[in-house]
């Protein structure tokens, strides 16, 4: 019994070797498609025919967010992967104790606030009654993108207040820990807010939002049914920002369905820590380890799959993207051009 016992343990181990050598490429692999996809995107979502509405706006914060988000928890985590001795340099340090956990408890949740309030804008445009369409509008939504970020920092400020770095004479380092028992109690729900908004609330209101914008869609669909047949050729430019409407919302239902399907394993992971339902026996032990890395790619690639269901749902968004492309290399011949052959302003 015994002998099987270690034999099990010891096909863990080795298991979890090969899962920690796919674990360090898949990182790698999210961060260059997910830094990518964020730059095309704000390059995208910047362009004057998109930027005009109140959900591209939400678009292209979020995905400066997703930027930020590469580049301080995916990136941070490949370079002590492939060079453990930076762990120390970063992560046992006050900086990164206080100002570190507060920007990587902020970032994510801005990222899942933008979307649900694309999804809330979305819905408000599909509406029928034309009063709730009119709370649709970039003042509202300028107001929303500066407000939030501000909510979530003061929601998070218990983090640089209460983390403290402890040198731990056990371990013989230093550990980031809250200090006051008092603080303790803010710690704990502070983690419990951030697990059930990114985990539960978020996907929960997306999904909400979601199906209440395809019942909208549908009515919308029959009145225009039985209006067809009194339609002027007089509304083209109505025509025009309806379909660029359709084009948003397909977007945002597909990345709505998305990352419904990536927070799945985040939860499941929570509930198992959280009612510490772990088991140390060999084989459910293996299938929590495997579960949890995949939980954890899923959770990254909420950050980088944006860029990709909009150019593979929106022809409107494909073709911004072309003609941004187009202008960059038009301007870089020019710029090629003049310097090859300067034109001399004085002549004459």
């Amino acid at each position: 019994m015994s002998n099987t016992t270690n034999f099990s343990y010891l096909n863990i181990n080795q298991t979890y070797e090969i899962i920690e050598i796919i674990d360090s490429y898949m990182i790698v692999i999210l961060y260059i498609i997910g830094m990518i996809g964020a730059i095309l995107n704000i390059i995208t979502f910047l362009q004057k025919e998109i930027r005009c509405h109140p959900c591209s706006v939400y678009f292209l914060f979020s995905s400066i967010v997703d930027f930020c988000i590469m580049n301080i928890n995916i990136l941070l985590e490949i370079i002590i992967i492939f060079n453990p001795f930076i762990f120390n340099l970063i992560y046992s340090t006050q900086f990164w104790c206080k100002i570190g956990n507060y920007i990587t408890f902020i970032l994510p949740c801005l990222s899942s606030s933008y979307i649900i309030f694309a999804s809330i804008d979305r819905y408000l445009v599909s509406s029928l009654n034309q009063a709730v369409r009119k709370w649709s509008n970039l003042k509202i939504t300028r107001i929303v993108i500066i407000v939030t970020p501000i909510i979530w920092a003061l929601l998070g400020l218990y983090i640089p207040i209460t983390n403290n770095l402890v040198s731990d004479p056990i371990i013989n380092n230093a550990q980031c820990i809250v200090q006051t028992n008092s603080a303790v109690i803010f710690s704990i729900i502070g983690e419990f807010i951030f697990i059930l908004f990114n985990g539960a609330i978020a996907p929960l209101l997306l999904c909400i939002f979601g199906l209440l914008i395809l019942y909208d869609k549908k009515k919308s669909r029959q009145r225009v049914t039985a209006q067809q047949q009194n339609r002027d050729n007089t509304n083209k430019i109505s025509n025009v920002a309806n379909r660029q409407n359709k084009h948003m919302i397909t977007m945002l239902l597909v990345q709505v369905s998305l990352t419904i399907i990536f927070n799945i394993p985040n939860i499941v992971i929570y509930m198992i820590s959280y009612f510490n339902m772990k088991s140390y026996c060999p084989m459910p032990l293996l299938i929590l380890i495997i579960f949890n890395t995949i939980g954890r790619w899923f959770h990254y690639m909420n950050y980088c799959k944006t860029f990709y269901i909009n150019t593979l749902t929106s022809s409107l968004f494909r073709k911004s993207l072309r003609k941004q492309y187009q202008h960059i290399k038009h301007h870089r011949i020019l710029i090629t051009i003049t310097t090859i052959f300067p034109i001399n302003r004085n002549i004459g």
